[in-house]
């Protein structure tokens, strides 16, 4: 079976010794699959990975597993199935981009398997603790470890993309996307966490959602997911910090947030499916 992974040195394609599960090169370069089941597929074994703090982790940890977005869990899933039936391929290669500890993977994996789809699902971050924490977890797909500056997969080797934590940045979801293939994205939108984003902009006003996408991709299909839930004043501190303006809130904020539940949070995302242009 034909890998789509490429070696972080010397960018030849890896092939998998059967017995001990690693990938290895035609150049003799090796990558031993770690005893915790990911492998980490790094250009220099001096590579720093990266690392992401112990509280933030738990925190994000028992929020997403408590059920507070499963709704949007409930439509992702039929929008995947609903990219993947649309294509003509028997076979799937998805990769989620910036797994983190592979929440979304746990939601949708088994959801595309009960389909009968045949799909291969890789995962990937470049922070160590949360690739050891996904495959704790024993997310059910191939687990990688690695730079996201130069993805280690082949050019147009992927027929899906995911990219639900993270900001779609760079070329390189774009390189690997097959021409035919799909990028689902998950953005947040103008309402999303709105009572906690208004104690952190004192005269905030709603505006129209703008979307930063590449030239290269166009959209195909834009769906809104927003809903309220009530949230302990723990949660709130967890979403605060998960968010993109999380960095803006000072210390005595931090607390009174922390100490204060919400009954009606909003949460407003867009699922986002994107094609190239050609």
């Amino acid at each position: 079976m034909t890998l789509p992974l490429l070696c972080p040195v010397c960018a030849t394609p890896l092939k998998q010794h059967q017995a001990s599960q690693g990938f290895f090169c035609d150049n003799k370069h090796h990558f031993d699959k770690h005893a915790q089941g990911y492998w980490p597929l790094l250009s220099n074994s001096k590579t720093k990975p990266q690392v992401l703090s112990r509280q933030q982790m738990r925190g994000r940890h028992f929020l997403l597993e408590s059920g507070l977005f499963a709704p949007l869990i409930t439509q992702l899933q039929t929008r995947l199935l609903s990219v993947i039936n649309a294509s003509s391929d028997k076979a799937f290669e998805h990769l989620d981009y910036q797994c983190a500890n592979g929440y979304y993977l746990r939601q949708l994996v088994p959801v595309v398997a009960e389909a009968g789809v045949a799909c291969e699902h890789w995962g990937i971050t470049d922070a160590e603790n949360a690739i050891f924490a996904a495959a704790k977890a024993q997310t059910p797909a191939k687990l990688i470890l690695a730079a996201l500056k130069k993805l280690p997969f082949a050019t147009q080797s992927m027929d899906v993309v995911t990219v639900f934590d993270s900001l779609l940045k760079g070329k390189e979801c774009i390189r690997v996307l097959k021409d035919d293939g799909r990028i689902l994205m998950l953005q947040p939108g103008v309402r999303h966490l709105w009572q906690i984003k208004q104690q952190v902009y004192p005269d905030l006003v709603e505006k129209p959602l703008q979307l930063n996408l590449p030239n290269e991709l166009e959209i195909e299909s834009q769906q809104q997911v927003s809903f309220t839930q009530s949230v302990a004043g723990e949660q709130a501190l967890t979403l605060l910090e998960m968010s993109v303006f999380g960095w803006r809130a000072n210390d005595e904020l931090k607390h009174k947030i922390k100490a204060t539940a919400i009954s009606e949070l909003e949460f407003d995302w867009q699922i986002i499916t994107l094609k190239k242009r050609l």
